[in-house]
């Protein structure tokens, strides 16, 4: 190991991590200047070193980020081991990088390709290959082909490792598809923990969540002055320095949005429960929120939620009834529904009334606007939880940490791309609604 490095214990994790023969895929997400990069290559030149395969992969936006943020500079590879690693042109083609192994039973000669990852004419070259270790710096911003393309070149080899690292995105990136299926190693934000933990595991695949902390050189001064340079709530001060998914735009809620919101759940706390239901269709999500409330209604939590794709109404109508019975003992008062899904609201109340579940009612009318200023001031008195216990409520608090104004209209419209943000937002909305004039006369009392 070079010494110039400085090793730490998350430097350790890495390294130890990417080593164990049971890792498929390792993710790094997180803040700038969390020394997620450094780890991660590093972790990549000794699992090339390790590998038994001769063929591996750089890749980044372009050739001049792969020089400039893994290959040069007093953290580049190319200037921690120069015995082993050394810049080669081919005979026939582009540069490389050719890599010393000094392993047992290793090749002694590994070669490493280069790749700019957003345009197809520059990772071509990648096609019809086999590659043993695979490092993505920005994987975010990589064309979503290439991602597919990397993994189909790893299939037939022995031990393949993919190393993937990026800041915080837009929650709706197509990379949380993947990102989403890792297991979380070590501690990583309430609104991470809330998109990853509702999403099966693939086996080998970890996640780890950077911060500046985890940084070295980062002194406290270091920290708190790059904490001032976006303003707090901004897109970029969630993804640049708190290291999580944010949508770009004016948000919302930001300011009113904490860890404060987040209890666990204890039915003697709560007294009365209903039920929102906003019903989706073509690419928005059908979503089941059930809320509790205080009796005088100076309180509300998210007790669970659940969120799922199309199907047609008979599925729809299985899925409440189920959904209701699993919370059978609580109290539940009624089940509020959008108030535009007239026909499925009396298609369904007979079947519910006859199953002894809890009345299906119509949602009261409020505007979005109306419900948006509802919401902004519970949770600016601190007065609507979410059930930090329960993977469902924890979205619903994530989904409004992102959602936005639409552009051009701030202050008045939300924006709606028929995301699923959107439909959690709109059951739990569609429960309170019922209540609303007695959740606002409450929080007058409070203030």
């Amino acid at each position: 190991m070079s010494k110039k490095l400085i090793i730490n214990d998350r430097f350790l994790d890495v390294m130890t991590i990417a080593l164990s023969p049971k890792t498929r895929l390792l993710v790094g997400e997180g803040t700038i200047r969390s020394g997620k990069t450094v780890d991660f290559k590093n972790a990549f030149f000794e699992t090339v070193q390790d590998s038994t395969e001769t063929l591996h992969l750089l890749a980044a936006q372009d050739l001049d980020a792969i020089n400039d943020n893994i290959l040069t500079g007093p953290d580049g590879l190319l200037e921690l081991y120069p015995e082993y690693l050394k810049i080669t042109k081919d005979e026939i083609g582009g540069y490389y990088v050719s890599c010393k192994c000094d392993v047992p039973n290793r090749p002694k000669e590994k070669k490493i390709l280069l790749a700019g990852t957003t345009n197809a004419s520059k990772w071509k070259k990648i096609l019809g290959k086999t590659f043993g270790v695979i490092m993505v710096d920005e994987a975010n911003t990589a064309d979503k082909q290439f991602i597919d393309e990397c993994f189909a070149r790893q299939v037939s080899a022995e031990k393949p490792l993919m190393l993937w690292t990026l800041n915080g995105d837009v929650p709706t990136h197509w990379i949380y598809e993947y990102i989403n299926r890792c297991k979380i190693i070590g501690e990583a934000p309430a609104s991470i923990r809330a998109d990853m933990d509702k999403v099966a595991k693939e086996t080998g695949w970890f996640y780890m969540h950077f911060t500046m902390k985890h940084n070295p050189i980062m002194t406290p001064e270091k920290i708190e002055a790059a904490s001032r340079i976006y303003p707090i709530g901004s897109y970029y001060y969630t993804i640049k320095i708190l290291g999580e998914r944010g949508a770009p735009g004016k948000l919302i809620y930001l300011d009113y949005m904490s860890e404060e919101l987040l209890k666990p759940f204890d039915q003697k706390e709560w007294h009365r429960y209903g039920i929102g239901v906003d019903i989706g269709s073509k690419r928005a999500k059908n979503t089941f929120v059930l809320k509790g409330y205080r009796h005088n209604f100076t309180e509300s939590i998210v007790v669970d939620a659940m969120e799922f794709q199309g199907l047609g109404y008979k599925e729809k109508k299985e899925k409440l009834i189920a959904f209701c019975q699993s919370y059978a003992h609580l109290p539940i008062e009624y089940i509020a529904i959008d108030s535009a899904e007239a026909n499925f609201i009396r298609d369904i109340q007979g079947d519910f009334k006859r199953l002894g579940l809890p009345p299906v009612i119509e949602s009261y009318k409020a505007t979005i606007k109306e419900r948006i200023d509802m919401e902004i001031v519970l949770f600016a008195t601190k007065r609507a939880f979410f059930n930090s216990q329960k993977q469902g409520a924890m979205r619903v608090y994530s989904a409004y940490k992102i959602a936005k104004w639409t552009e051009g209209k701030e202050g008045q419209e939300r924006e709606d791309n028929n995301e699923w943000l959107n439909d959690l937002m709109d059951g739990n909305e569609y429960a309170d609604t019922r209540h609303m004039i007695k959740l606002m006369k409450a929080s007058k009392e409070v203030i």
